[in-house]
């Protein structure tokens, strides 16, 4: 049996492993590095597959999908059914921005409809069988539908986690623990070097900055990540019963909707519903719109969540000047982003824009990736024979702490490497 590392080593983006059992050949997620031009992908799958694995809809999981069906692969593409739907929102997204940056085209419009068309949906603990090899999907807590995938084949067991989360967050139950222990766990390291700041105290950081400008009469402008962070924002507005109005642009409100139709995925049934009700929460349909709200105090919850592009950058460059309004930043900004930028130099700098703001920007941790604590706790509880540390900037020094401290037999490979097991 063989494991090749085809991308997402020693780096967080474009995740992409190939299991060859010999009998069968599996690739678990092929994503793209996002938010570096122009887009990296991973290395090219050389052989027929039997089928693609897909954690979860993220592009850095999901995004290069689409290039393995231009290459004619011809197998079933598997996942939870709202991953179906996420997955292909993103990638036609994605899709659409690279033909406006004229990025190389890697795959057409036709190449995702092809993927979609093979996509199999699978359910949490109902094992499917793929030839010889029984694989099962269970829940990895980081986003609705995101899974741990176990691949049990010769006698061994591989644990793949994709990324997760133990903790419950507003939108999510923490991961399902109740796993059997397994002879080979490749897992994610986005946060292997440190901790997540208190929930708790950052959701009453977010709350009373949206007061505090609100009441000055200005805008609270909220950069989500259309996926699980937007969702969760609201249901933070809930639980301290903002009575503002509230209005949401962007991706934001696709990606709302197909979780809100999902409401069994929701830690409690149904509360992204609840929360669009009770806060009365409006969509932004029209670039008319976008004009009006602004003359009057209220909360804008919109992509992107690194201010890369989408409606965050009409935004922005409306109200820059205002010391009244704040901009709030609800997870971690990519290096070299616009984002990061703006941390860094006080300036939002995006294609031609070159903007000194004035108005407050707040920095804030809403992470669904589990901390430093978590994914030791995670590993020891798995008990692993061999531990294959990947997707990190740091998957070296975590593969020490675990070799040194804790015993395991870790390794944190490189791209465009490969392991056999004996």
């Amino acid at each position: 049996m063989r494991l090749s590392f085809l991308g997402g080593c020693q780096e967080v983006g474009r995740s992409a492993v190939l299991v060859d059992t010999e009998a069968e050949k599996l690739i678990l997620d092929y994503g793209v590095k996002i938010n570096v031009k122009p887009t990296e992908y991973p290395k090219e799958v050389k052989t027929k597959l039997n089928a693609i694995l897909l954690t979860h809809a993220h592009l850095d999981h999901c995004g290069a999908i689409p290039t393995l069906y231009r290459q004619r692969q011809n197998c079933p593409l598997a996942g939870l059914e709202i991953t179906h739907s996420l997955s292909r929102m993103l990638m036609f997204d994605s899709y659409k921005i690279s033909k406006y940056e004229s990025e190389e085209e890697k795959f057409s419009k036709r190449d995702i409809s092809t993927a979609i068309k093979h996509f199999k949906i699978v359910e949490y603990r109902k094992p499917v069988m793929v030839g010889k090899t029984r694989v099962t999907f269970f829940d990895a807590g980081h986003i609705p539908g995101s899974a741990f995938i176990l691949l049990e084949t010769q006698n061994r067991r591989i644990l793949y986690t994709g990324d997760f989360n133990l903790s419950d967050t507003r939108l999510t139950k923490g991961a399902d623990l109740d796993l059997p222990e397994v002879d080979i766990l490749i897992t994610e390291s986005t946060y292997s070097d440190r901790e997540h700041p208190d929930r708790l105290k950052e959701e009453r950081k977010m709350i009373e900055t949206i007061q505090e400008t609100l009441e000055n009469d200005g805008i609270a402008l909220i950069s989500c990540f259309a996926i699980a962070r937007s969702q969760e924002t609201l249901l933070v507005f809930d639980e301290y019963e903002l009575k503002y109005p509230i209005y949401m642009d962007g991706m934001s409100k696709k990606a709302t909707m197909l979780i809100n139709s999902y409401p069994d995925l929701q830690r409690e049934y149904n509360c992204v519903e609840k929360a669009l009700k009770r806060l009365n929460v409006k969509f932004i349909t029209n670039p008319s719109i976008r004009k009006k709200i602004l003359k009057k105090p209220c909360i804008i919850v919109t992509t992107s969540g690194m201010l890369t592009g989408g409606p965050i950058v009409h935004y922005i460059e409306k109200i820059y000047d205002r010391e009244d309004c704040t901009l709030i930043l609800t997870g971690f900004q990519v290096p070299g982003t616009e984002g990061a930028v703006l941390l860094e130099t006080g300036h939002y700098i995006h294609q031609d824009l070159d903007l000194a703001l004035k108005m407050s920007v707040r920095k804030l941790n809403f992470s669904s990736h589990a901390p430093r604590s978590e994914l030791f706790r995670f590993v020891k509880q798995v008990n692993p024979g061999k531990v294959f540390c990947v997707h990190g900037d740091n998957t070296q020094r975590f593969a020490q702490e675990l070799r040194e401290e804790y015993g395991f037999d870790t390794l944190a490979p490189k791209n465009d490497t490969i392991y056999t097991l004996e």
